[in-house]
């Protein structure tokens, strides 16, 4: 089926009255179900100065609905992004897009009682943050958005800045330089650790460290003034989310006259000759590395735009609203594969294998996840800290995406071939395998995910089509299944 016989479909299914015209609410009612915005720049642009028969604007701020005809429709079907909702050619189709969204909004009211942790207390505007603060925002490579919750809360975006940092450096200076001042291993310590943070060759060992990040950070823009340099970040913020980030001064002060460990770090690189563009008499240069990176640290985001910029990572680089190419390819992945090791403070390896995907959280109480398969990124901002500093909630969230929707890039490797080779050799099975390969294709055959449950039948999560509701059936021992209604299964 080509693209215009699509248009034809789609534009039939919207004129349900089969009278010729559709209302323009219907079109952004549809475009919103696949997770297109009506408040998307892109939505706007498709819809600006398009008028029906009477001559009327199709969307003003104060403009009556008015109808579109098809060829009306087809001109505003043009544009790449409503062409792909109506088409069905987005990065999340919308069926599986609506039931992620039901599946986050669900887990949202789940964890509204959670509140174990505690707030960051080492400078005011961390202290004083609102603990009940809890937002949840997706954003895909097509810019598809989902949120619930304080999306739009600001907070300053703290150790989260730091994969951008170091996407930024590997642009203006390429790997192998910039590998020179950092490394690109575990630290095996917390993030601020002075005994830990240093190799035996003085590079730091990674750039999501913050010994790390203030070397990574000296790289940029190496000899212009602190202004140029921070203007450089705001504006690569800027590409990927469309709006650019403004620095907190009170988090700034705050953070630069209390930071005497982040001072030590940058004042140890230039000991050892490892704080780039450092001479050994310029003692500013210690002093401007760690006040430019607290600077990075400070300026101020919300999680529908840090989602934005996670999208842009997910899909090679590529920002999500404006198709920008911010970040090559190649830099994406390097970022990823290093957030994947070392971009959760000390619990990185548990949440590694745990959750299995690359993320990067701050002490704002700010976690972003990025899901490269499906070339999306998910957002939680809630304050409450755990003991290594990473988001109580946050961390909650991404485990329990990954488990209902079998995201874990390891987990189930090889289980179809093991069944089969347990069939070759000697003819059966033990009864735990027979177990497994029942829940299996009972799970197949509902498009859910199949979970362990008591007494070894398998539990089945099941979308009821009824606003993101679940069913829970149990699937029999022998395999027995059950007819799905509603939305497809967990397959995204």
């Amino acid at each position: 089926m080509d693209v215009s016989e699509k248009l034809l479909r789609s534009y039939a299914t919207i004129d349900e009255d089969n009278d010729g015209r559709i209302w323009s609410w219907e079109l952004l009612n549809t475009l919103g179900r696949a997770g297109i915005m009506p408040d998307d720049p892109r939505v706007r642009a498709a819809l600006d100065g398009v008028r029906d028969a009477a001559g009327r604007p199709a969307i003003t701020p104060y403009a009556q609905p008015v109808q579109l005809d098809f060829d009306t429709f087809a001109e505003v079907a043009q544009h790449a992004v409503v062409q792909q909702a109506l088409t069905g050619d987005l990065a999340v189709p919308a069926d599986e897009f609506a039931e992620f969204a039901h599946a986050v909004e669900r887990i949202h009211a789940d964890l509204l009682d959670e509140r174990s942790g505690e707030v960051a207390d080492y400078i005011p505007t961390l202290r004083d943050a609102d603990p009940e603060k809890f937002g949840i925002a997706v954003c895909t490579a097509d810019g598809q958005v989902f949120s619930i919750g304080d999306t739009a809360e600001e907070f300053s975006v703290q150790s989260t800045s730091k994969p951008f940092s170091y996407a930024i450096a590997l642009e203006q200076l390429g790997p192998e330089e910039v590998h020179r001042w950092i490394g690109q291993e575990q630290s095996g310590g917390p993030f601020n650790d002075p005994l830990l943070s240093l190799g035996r060759d003085g590079r730091p060992h990674n750039p999501m460290i913050n010994a790390g990040a203030i070397g990574t950070l000296a790289l940029v823009d190496a000899g212009k003034d602190q202004s140029g340099r921070l203007t450089t970040v705001q504006e690569t913020w800027r590409s990927m989310t469309g709006e650019r980030p403004q620095l907190h001064g009170s988090t700034f002060v705050a953070e630069r006259d209390t930071g005497f460990g982040n001072a030590a770090f940058a004042n140890a690189l230039a000991k050892v000759g490892k704080l780039y563009g450092a001479s050994p008499t310029d003692r500013r240069a210690p002093e401007d590395a760690n006040e430019f990176y607290t600077m990075v640290c400070s300026l101020t985001m919300n999680a529908e735009r840090l989602a934005r910029a996670g999208a842009t990572l997910a899909s090679g680089g590529v920002a999500p609203l404006s198709g920008r190419q911010v970040f090559s390819a190649d830099t994406a992945s390097r970022v990823l594969s290093v957030m994947g090791h070392s971009g959760m403070y000390n619990d990185s390896g548990q949440f590694s294998n745990q959750v299995g995907l690359p993320a990067k959280s701050g002490v704002s109480g700010n976690v972003m996840m990025v899901v490269p398969s499906k070339q999306m990124a998910v957002v939680v901002f809630s304050p409450r800290l755990d003991a290594v500093g990473n988001s109580v909630r946050g961390v909650e969230v991404c485990k329990r995406l990954v488990n209902e929707f079998g995201l874990h890039p390891y987990r189930a490797m090889g289980a179809e071939r093991g069944r089969v080779a347990a069939h070759q050799i000697g003819g059966h099975m033990n009864e735990a395998d027979k177990r497994a390969e029942a829940a299996s294709a009972a799970d197949r055959a509902l498009g859910g995910v199949a979970r362990a449950g008591s007494g070894g039948a398998a539990k089945v999560v099941a979308a009821d089509g009824t606003g993101g509701a679940v069913k829970v059936a149990d699937a029999e021992r022998t395999g027995t299944t059950g007819r799905r209604t509603g939305q497809p299964g967990h397959q995204l």
